[in-house]
């Protein structure tokens, strides 16, 4: 950690202050130097707070008039650098700083100017005919919310459609792409990438629609940079861009749960951005390839669930989860414990659960 103190950064994930993609902002900026405060809402957070996070702010909900009231209030009572969204829902609260790259059929026309492949996809909404959208794409497909509220799905038949009914509306529906995931995190000043890092994605939970349980920084691919950059434009900040092969399938416009293999890789890309608003001179920076990630929650379910399927023998599985000196991690951590104690009594409770209904529980 740098020996001088910097300022006060307010990192809000719409309330909650335990998901893995807040935890993930507040111990990159704490191993920065910066002083770290989150929101906080009653009864929503099934996660503790890092210990990290020294100043805890009480917010409604994002979702619950007030919350933006609440925020506004509380960085105009203290001297904050920035505030930070580390989720889908605060980001559109607080507003994007390059709107069209968050509305999902935008960012794919965005994306073919940029020279980058985007696979095909429309929009549903309540008033549009969902059977005859899904037909248009062609099955397979993926349906995800517009938010981030829930995962995503794969739809392999018109029958399954009713499976999107508790997805709610707007939901985005995509072409199916069977090719590796692999993921850019960047920092974007000044129509320049300052900092990269490239990932390859070695397991997801869940496991056909889901996010990395296991992955592993590669070498920088200058090309896609390039496009990037020109997708990005006049965007400022930290960005995660996920791929299916060369096809650009998500883009998101904050912080991710994979921040901690970019910190292990060299690249601290909240610190790196939190100084960029301060006025330093950051150098060109791109993450070391070789470095490994695990979410350990994630990780035990899929390889417990390929076992069950005997995709997996009992032996491989144990040797997939053997330990990685060095490895960058989630929630789970010896000098911040609690956030993965609280996870770990939280799903205890809900053993006894169906699958399906544990699932729901997966912490994002």
């Amino acid at each position: 950690m740098e020996t001088s103190e910097r300022r006060w950064v307010l990192v809000t994930d719409g309330g909650h202050g335990g998901s893995r993609d807040c935890i993930a902002a507040v111990r990159g900026l704490a191993r920065g130097g910066y002083r770290v405060a989150i929101t906080l809402s009653p009864g929503s957070s099934r996660a503790a707070p890092s210990r990290y996070a020294t100043r805890r702010v009480r917010t409604p909900r994002v979702d619950k008039a007030g919350f933006i009231d609440a925020v506004q209030a509380e960085t105009d009572r203290n001297d904050y650098l920035t505030v930070l969204p580390a989720s889908e829902a605060a980001l559109l609260a607080l507003g994007v700083g390059a709107p069209h790259l968050a509305d999902k059929e935008k960012l794919e026309v965005a994306a073919a100017k940029a020279g980058l492949s985007v696979p095909p996809s429309c929009v549903v909404t309540d008033t549009d005919d969902l059977a005859g959208r899904a037909q248009e794409i062609g099955y397979p497909l993926v349906a995800k919310p517009v938010q981030r509220t829930s995962s995503a799905e794969r739809i392999d038949a018109p029958e399954q459609l009713p499976r999107l009914a508790e997805m709610g509306r707007p939901i985005v529906l995509q072409s199916w792409v069977s090719e590796g995931l692999h993921e850019v995190s960047g920092v974007m000043w000044k129509g320049h990438l300052v900092a990269a890092t490239h990932d390859r994605w070695l397991r997801i939970w869940p496991p056909r629609c889901g996010l990395a349980t296991a992955a592993v920084t590669t070498e920088p691919d200058h090309d896609v940079e390039d496009k990037l950059v020109k997708l990005l434009g006049s965007y400022e900040g930290v960005f995660g861009a996920q791929f299916a092969g060369p096809h650009l399938i998500d883009l998101n416009l904050r912080v991710g749960s994979l921040h901690s293999l970019s910190v292990a890789a060299g690249v601290n890309l909240v610190s790196i951005f939190c100084r960029l608003l301060e006025g330093t001179q950051v150098m060109a920076v791109r993450g070391e390839p070789g470095h490994f990630y695990r979410w350990l929650e994630g990780d035990l379910r899929h390889l417990a669930q390929a076992v069950r399927a005997r995709k997996l023998s009992v032996m491989s599985a144990v040797r997939q989860l053997r330990p990685r000196l060095g490895a960058a991690h989630s929630i789970e951590s010896f000098r911040d414990p609690a956030p993965f104690l609280a996870r770990l009594v939280y799903g205890l409770g809900r053993v006894h659960l169906p699958a399906d209904e544990r699932a729901k529980g997966s912490v994002r």
